[in-house]
């Protein structure tokens, strides 16, 4: 993983099998509402994760899903990312990067760096989606870093997906404004300008540049006419079966305009029902 990389995986350390998430009140705002829900059953751990991820509550999230012991390991990895030693050109490459986000004016001049792209992109999208469409859904059915059990439904996500784009025009100028305007706004609100203040970060505020960034993501997709909010609303589980230390629970929900389905795995570990690994 390159180090840049690495930065990335700090600020997104929460994002969990199909990661969806909305609102934008951030870090701690769904501890509450959690507190009532029965934490106790699979079913009941899952629907307290969701509601982290859409309040964008990365804290939250960290807290329901892991037993202590997993905790403990991704706060020992989180530290040891810290003492990663950026070269002097990553640090000139995030500050460049973070200064072009936040300047004045920091929408039209991205616009105008994307907008002779567009026209052309436009013209080639459909026939990549034609032509990629089988090999995409192929390898993903054929991957053997994906559990069996899970490549049907991540085909189906990812061809469903590729359906939608092709339906929208998420290249036009006005989606493609609404965009940059999301990413800008986002790398604004992180209020971060060099990767010497990645480094001193402490966990619980790495959490919380995280939740920003979560947010940014949905606001992204919104720009596309995707509501996140709405996939994460239509979630449902059904069939919870628990045979001692270990659950299976089949969750369905919405998206690009179809129902899909996954089998969920989770496991006891410390009194906590937590995600198979």
């Amino acid at each position: 993983m390159s180090k840049y990389n690495k930065v990335l995986a700090m600020l997104l350390i929460a994002m969990f099998g199909l990661v969806a998430c909305g609102g934008d009140d951030g870090a701690g705002s769904a501890a509450k509402e959690i507190a009532k829900m029965d934490t106790s059953t699979p079913d009941g751990v899952f629907m307290a994760n969701m509601a982290a991820l859409k309040s964008n509550d990365l804290g939250s999230l960290i807290k329901n899903s892991l037993s202590k012991e997993q905790y403990d390991e991704l706060v020992t990895e989180f530290e040891n990312n810290k003492a990663t030693n950026f070269s002097e050109a990553d640090k000139a490459q995030f500050a460049q990067a973070m200064g072009m986000l936040t300047a004045d004016g920091a929408e039209d001049t991205l616009f105008a760096m994307a907008e002779p792209q567009l026209e052309q992109a436009r013209a080639m999208l459909p026939m990549m989606l034609m032509m990629g469409k089988d090999q995409v859904l192929q390898g993903i059915k054929s991957n053997p870093m994906l559990p069996e059990d899970q490549r049907e439904s991540a085909a189906a996500i990812v061809g469903a997906a590729m359906d939608w784009v092709g339906e929208n025009d998420i290249l036009s100028e006005d989606k493609t404004k609404a965009a940059i305007a999301a990413v800008v706004s986002t790398a604004k609100s992180l209020n971060m300008t060099s990767l010497d203040e990645v480094q001193n970060m402490s966990f619980d505020q790495a959490l919380e540049k995280g939740s920003v960034a979560l947010g940014g993501v949905k606001n992204v997709f919104d720009a596309y006419g995707l509501s996140l909010d709405d996939m994460m609303d239509s979630s449902k589980v059904s069939d919870v079966k628990i045979d001692g230390d270990k659950a299976t629970m089949n969750v369905s929900f919405e998206a690009f305009g179809e129902t899909i389905s996954q089998v969920v795995k989770m496991v006891n570990k410390d009194g906590k029902w937590v995600n198979e690994q």
